[in-house]
């Protein structure tokens, strides 16, 4: 190609690739829209794997193990247990709570009922003194409890944690992972499909074009360029119509929700900035890639350039 066709190149792509859109403007705008289906409900499950995974991160950080003391314990066992804990490098800290001290913290946690605690004192406390442990990583929390219940019975009467939580959070983000996945490929495989058939019938509309281009001496890539552009343009229009949809919806419905949504351990959801920063780049990243493989398979499926 003259040098002057080389600088003309990025121009004349452009121009061929609205054109293009423009004359198949039916078949473009079903492909921009098989691109916002597929992303808004992938989106939907990323939003619910990410706050799956705030959720579990949020309760794992705050989880306590309790330690219960057996009501004769005698302060040789309390000092034992003490001592063994706080020298376990999994602990991160040990704070003992008396019986009164926990029937005081119950009291105040029924507020307006906690004048049926009324008749409770120290001579009938039902309360058990406790150990409140923090682990440095929620995953020692097994490891912790082997070693609190080694005292079983020597002033250790049971242990408790929010191990119930955990491993229903953890099973779900496990499945959640494993949908979006799922949902992922066929989502992909429907979207690629459409694009393909509409850059195929823009190559097939414009074959006798090509085929004078390449008569006269034009590169493959000169021909690839305008068909690839334009899927990849396709896939991008697409993504940002879905982040925005997903973005306005995702906002109205924590305002919705405000206070109201029931979590375990007092557990937050994951900011709509952290979210949506998440999702902007995903999105522009799987719109461009499905419209360009799209357009790819369609020029290799019906050219040989």
């Amino acid at each position: 190609m003259k040098f002057s066709s080389i600088k003309t190149m990025p121009r004349n792509v452009v121009r061929d690739t609205m054109k293009s859109i423009e004359r198949n403007n039916l078949m473009s705008a079903a492909s921009v829209l098989s691109v916002i289906a597929a992303l808004i409900i992938l989106g939907i499950f990323l939003i619910l794997t990410i706050n799956v995974q705030e959720v579990t991160k949020d309760v794992e950080s705050k989880l306590e193990l309790k330690i219960f003391l057996q009501s004769d314990f005698t302060d040789t066992q309390k000092e034992t247990i003490e001592q063994a804990l706080e020298k376990s490098d999994l602990i991160e800290n040990v704070t003992f709570e008396s019986a009164e001290e926990a029937l005081e913290k119950f009291t105040v946690s029924l507020e307006d009922y906690a004048p049926l605690l009324s008749g409770y004192n120290s001579e009938n406390n039902p309360m058990p003194a406790s150990f409140v442990v923090r682990v440095t990583d929620p995953e020692d929390m097994d490891e912790v409890q082997t070693l609190a219940m080694s005292f079983e019975g020597e002033g250790v009467e049971y242990v408790r944690y929010g191990q119930e939580y955990v491993e229903a959070l953890v099973s779900f983000n496990k499945f959640t992972n494993t949908l979006s996945i799922v949902v992922l490929v066929v989502l992909s495989m429907i979207s690629i499909f459409i694009i393909y058939n509409t850059i195929k019938l823009t190559v097939f509309a414009r074959r006798r074009e090509i085929g004078i281009m390449k008569y006269v001496g034009a590169t493959n890539a000169y021909i690839r360029a305008p068909f690839i552009l334009e899927g990849t343009l396709l896939g991008l229009m697409g993504a940002i119509v879905a982040f925005l949809i997903i973005r306005i919806t995702y906002y109205y419905i924590l305002g919705l929700v405000g206070g109201n949504l029931f979590l375990p351990v007092d557990a937050s959801l994951a900011s709509p900035d952290a979210v949506m920063g998440q999702l902007i780049f995903f999105f522009l990243l799987y719109g461009g890639f499905i419209g360009a493989v799209g357009s790819v398979f369609a020029i290799r499926k019906f050219l040989d350039v």
